[in-house]
């Protein structure tokens, strides 16, 4: 507590210094001073933020002169709140300092604090920011507060600093592959540690890099690192090396060469406490020249990496990175076929279809396929699964993709094989290789097998079978009531319309004759424009020779109408191979379709046997339109029609339950691939 002269001037002073009692220069040096008048309504003396002066020649002391109103009574008192910067941490320094107002000539004034006679000022320690110091008058000596707690990076291998995880990574792509049985024994010419016959991790880089995302603390002083190699068994040791003090930024060998501890970025960790150091550390270790040293082709091993950080400014630790087991394949080489691919048609079961009298093979038929001299499979390493694959070319067969494995999907198909890294003249051989693929076609093409053998690394050579020719079929029925795909022929029938009857009444299985369209490969041709003439030159055996069977072909079915009644228009929708379009045929009468009608109400002809109505040649014309009485009059097609869209009309008769429909081609170079048909 000081006390001042009421109506002179008083000087408040600070001198700031350091926890050894040195002066320092902190920043932003400024006051506040106050009182509170007999309201309690704070008056304010110098604003907040006033700049005190530094004392000339004394460093680290400033100081700022009031004068203590007139007005003030021994009952006031006044408040001086000091604030400045520490340069070091950057908290602030809070110093108040309460003064007594003194009416002049009532005798000396009293210097005390707590009852303690201190002189002209007081010495307080403090700790943090905001904390209160009561001088007594004249200078007030600071001490200023310890650092802020350090803040250091993390650990190696650990998340325990300022960023974040440092978990040690080692550098190396893995793949899980079978681990191959050294034919000598363990150790001729890998070990690896009971892992024979089971998936494991794998990787087939030479060396492993162990490193952390960013730098970790705790080096210089004796700081070391200590590296060691596991073999298979985990147990033995099979090359280590500490390193000297972690002191600077070096690269660190070991005697064998194989291990490299490398150093860089090193420097202070956190500026407050010079002391700690921080560094970047990366462990190289060759573990394929580490084996290799030993007569191993690759195999099973492990590393572990202690880091011991510096006994004196850390003295926590040791960080420990212990890599997980990884089985180095030395010996990638990718497995090969050196016999060959065969593939026939004899399968376990034949399962055939027939359409427009040619036999296709379809869903459930089974091939015979075998792979013979598969080598280096288990080099010395194999893939956990899809050892060998098997392609048939032509997606047409419907036949899939085999992939298989010796002991996996299909290991009962193997022979020859075993788990040893040298195992070669491994064959492979499949009888029911079955058809399963619906919505496939295979019409006139050279079928063949191709097989490869792959490891986890790489596809080895492609061994492809013989020819050969065959004829697959799997689409289903696609016909309904008002479309024709020409997938199948379940609505086609004989040029009676089945005597009236809406089914299909076509014997597929029986051979085409002059004047019948062959369905084939989803369209209607004339025969002998097919992609194949001669079917007996293609399994399943038996097929007709269609090179001789050409001229003007039809193909006749119904369309069937269960919705409406008394339609007077229809629309059909062409698609196919044309000359021009299919209006433009139809016109040139190149392609015809004849129509009559399943029944008619209020007269005109219907039936199977009545008139036919044409929408080729002419257009309709009201006039001379007689419902196909002659063939002037029969003419239905509307001159709408255009591409392969047609329109037609019933000259004002109805049409009732559907149409009978011949599909006639004259010129062989049309085929026709639909035909959808609408009423209205």
């Amino acid at each position: 507590m000081a006390k001042g002269i009421i109506g002179d001037p008083f000087t408040f002073t600070v001198l700031f210094v350091d926890a050894s009692g040195d002066p320092i220069v902190p920043s932003s040096v400024t006051i506040e001073v106050f009182y509170f008048d007999s309201l309690g309504v704070k008056q304010t003396l110098a604003a907040s933020g006033t700049v005190m002066s530094a004392v000339g020649g004394d460093v680290g002391r400033y100081a700022y002169t009031i004068t203590i109103p007139g007005a003030l009574t021994p009952a006031d008192q006044i408040y001086g709140v000091m604030t400045g910067v520490d340069p070091v941490s950057g908290t602030d320094i809070v110093v108040e300092q309460e003064v007594d107002p003194f009416e002049p000539g009532s005798g000396e004034l009293e210097i005390q604090d707590e009852g303690v006679s201190l002189g002209s000022f007081s010495v307080v320690n403090f700790v943090g920011a905001d904390v209160e110091v009561l001088d007594v008058g004249g200078v007030a000596t600071i001490y200023i507060p310890p650092l802020p707690p350090p803040s250091y990076s993390s650990h190696w291998n650990t998340s325990d600093g300022n960023n974040g995880n440092q978990s040690v990574s080692d550098g190396i792509s893995r793949s899980t592959t079978r681990i191959s049985t050294p034919h000598g024994g363990e150790g001729n010419p890998f070990k690896t540690g009971g892992w024979a016959g089971s998936n494991q991790s794998t990787t087939v880089a030479t060396a492993a890099l162990c490193t952390t995302p960013g730098d970790t603390t705790g080096y210089g002083g004796d700081a070391s690192a200590e590296v060691t190699v596991y073999d298979a068994d985990g147990v033995s040791v099979i090359d280590s090396y500490t390193t000297p003090a972690l002191a600077g930024d070096a690269t660190h060998t070991s005697v064998s060469g194989e291990i490299i501890v490398t150093i860089s970025n090193y420097g202070v960790d956190d500026p407050s406490y010079p002391a700690r150091q921080k560094a970047a550390m990366s462990v190289t270790v060759f573990a394929n020249n580490i084996l290799t040293g030993l007569g191993l082709q690759g195999g099973r091993y492990h590393i572990v990496v202690t880091m011991t950080p510096d006994s004196t400014t850390d003295g926590s630790g040791p960080y420990t990175y212990t890599q997980s087991d990884v089985f180095l394949d030395a010996n990638p080489t990718t497995p090969s076929i050196s016999g060959t691919t065969s593939l026939t048609e004899t399968g376990g079961e034949v399962v055939t279809r027939y359409l427009s009298g040619v036999l296709y093979y379809t869903t459930g038929s089974q091939f015979t396929v075998g792979v013979t001299g598969i080598d280096q499979l288990m080099r010395n390493t194999g893939r956990t699964s899809a050892n060998l694959i098997i392609t048939p070319n032509g997606t047409g067969s419907g036949l899939p993709t085999l992939n298989q494995c010796p002991f996996g999907d299909g290991a009962a198909l193997f022979a020859g094989w075993t788990n040893n890294d040298n195992v070669d003249g491994v064959t492979y051989g499949k009888t029911d290789w079955t058809i399963t693929g619906s919505d496939h076609r295979l019409i006139g093409a050279s079928f063949t097998a191709t097989a490869q053998a792959q490891d986890t690394w790489a596809l080895g050579n492609a061994v492809t079978s013989g020819i050969v020719s065959i004829v697959a079929d799997t689409y289903g029925t696609s016909s309904t009531d008002t479309a024709e795909y020409f997938n199948d022929e379940s609505r086609r029938q004989d040029s009676t319309y089945n005597s009236g009857a809406t089914a299909g009444n076509w014997n597929s299985a029986a051979s085409l004759v002059v004047g019948e369209g062959l369905v084939c490969n989803g369209s209607l041709y004339v025969p002998n424009q097919a992609p194949v003439t001669n079917w007996g030159a293609y399994n399943p055996t038996g097929g007709p020779n269609y090179g001789a069977l050409g001229g003007t072909v039809s193909y006749y079915r119904t369309f069937v109408d269960t919705v409406g009644s008394n339609r007077n228009a229809m629309t059909f929708n062409f698609a196919g191979t044309f000359l021009g379009t299919a209006t433009t045929d139809l016109a040139a009468e190149d392609l015809k379709v004849f129509v009559r009608r399943v029944a008619s109400a209020g007269g005109g002809g219907a039936g199977p046997t009545a008139n036919p109505l044409r929408i080729h040649g002419g257009l309709y014309n009201f006039a001379t339109f007689d419902d196909g009485a002659t063939e002037a009059g029969s003419y239905i097609r509307e001159g709408t029609s255009s591409g392969n869209t047609i329109n037609v009309t019933f000259g004002g008769f109805s049409c009732e339950d559907g149409v009978y429909i011949e599909i006639q081609i004259d010129n062989p170079a049309i085929t026709v691939d639909s035909l959808v048909v609408s009423f209205t």
